[in-house]
């Protein structure tokens, strides 16, 4: 599994939409998109802000992708 896929999958699990995701994290809706459907790299501090954002580990996110 990618990140972004792992990302998409954690946030569907929490229900919560795209846009209340990259709001919440502070990033705009449009990246955060192009992050899940991996057209755009993320860097750490973006993965420490969406784990914060749907209230998990960083690690979580990464170990479901596989990292």
């Amino acid at each position: 599994m990618k990140l972004g896929d792992a990302i998409r999958a954690k946030r569907l699990e929490l229900k919560m939409s795209q846009e209340a995701l990259a709001d919440a994290a502070q990033i705009n809706r449009t990246h955060m998109g192009e992050v899940e459907r991996g057209k755009r790299n993320v860097s750490v501090l973006a993965v420490l802000r969406i784990a914060t954002a749907m209230k998990v580990q960083p690690s979580d996110i990464l170990t479901a992708a596989g990292l």
